[in-house]
Formats: structure tokens, C-alpha cells, sequence
């Protein structure tokens, strides 16, 4: 292990760290703010990978590793949204996941280790447990838990507006 394996592993055990702190506290939801954490993780993600990808060649095996990887931090994203604690306070619409949503980072940590542990047996190579995945895994996963909190927040302002 190189010391620019060490630095993005302490990067991504930082992104996870603040998310998890942040999801056990009541944050407003802002529409414009929801989507601003997976759209830049995703855009770093996706330059890093483009730079794994450059020095690697792509394996079919790869792929289909990423894929599952995707769809699974989606799922745990919306399991996420569905299990957060909407509220109106003050006049604007809040959430939460609380600690038994973000108990479900372990589910996703599992299925990192699982894919990458995969990649190894496998011969999928770098790319599958590259940094720039592993982003992309946490945008897609706040990405799936956004699109659940925003749908709520609008049913519960519509809710209020009544």
C-alpha cells in the first residue's frame, strides 16, 4: 500500500465520518442543498476514476462489480431516505436519519469490502476499488437517500399548506 492509497482512504473515511455525523442531526432541507453533496462526490469521483481508468485496462468483470456496487448504494440510499424523521419546525421542513438509518453505512462498508474483496479473487483490478469508485458509491447512495427526502419534504409542505 502507497501513500496515495493511505491518503484516499483517510479521505473516504472522512466523507463517510462527516455524513454519518451530519445525518444524525436535524438539517433543513433545502432543495438547491440536497443534491449539491452528490453532485460534487459524484463529479470527484468520476475524475478520479477517469484517471484509474487511464492507467488500467477495463475488465468485463469490472464492470458488472461497479454495477452491483451502484445498485446496491442506491438501494441502501432510498432505504435511508424512507427511514429519516421528516418534521416542520419553525417554518421549514427538516430531517434526519437518525442512528439506526446511519447504522445502515455498516451494510454499506460490508458491501464495499464484499466488492472489493470480489475484485481481488476475481483479478478485476484497481479500478473496481479505486478511490473514484468508492466515491461514486457514496454520491449514488446520497443520491437515492435525496430523492426520497425530497419527495417527503414536498408532501409535507403541501401537507402544512393546507
Amino acid at each position: 500500500m502507497n501513500m496515495q492509497n493511505v491518503g484516499e482512504i483517510v479521505l473516504v473515511v472522512l466523507v463517510i465520518g462527516w455524513v454519518v455525523y451530519r445525518q444524525t442531526q436535524w438539517q433543513a432541507l433545502d432543495h438547491a442543498r440536497l443534491w449539491r453533496l452528490p453532485i460534487i462526490l459524484g463529479i470527484i469521483g468520476a475524475l478520479s476514476l477517469k484517471s484509474a481508468v487511464g492507467t488500467t485496462t477495463v475488465q468485463p468483470i469490472s464492470v458488472v462489480l461497479l454495477v452491483v456496487s451502484a445498485v446496491l448504494a442506491v438501494g441502501v440510499g432510498l432505504l435511508m431516505g424512507t427511514m429519516s424523521q421528516v418534521r416542520q419546525f419553525e417554518g421549514r421542513v427538516e430531517a434526519r436519519t437518525g442512528v439506526a438509518g446511519s447504522m445502515l453505512w455498516l451494510v454499506m462498508l460490508a458491501v464495499r469490502i464484499g466488492v472489493d474483496v470480489a475484485g481481488h479473487v476475481l483479478n478485476a483490478g484497481a479500478l473496481v476499488t479505486s478511490a473514484g469508485a468508492i466515491m461514486i458509491f457514496i454520491a449514488l447512495n446520497r443520491a437515492g437517500r435525496t430523492l426520497i427526502l425530497a419527495r417527503r419534504s414536498e408532501e409535507l409542505r403541501m401537507v402544512a399548506a393546507h
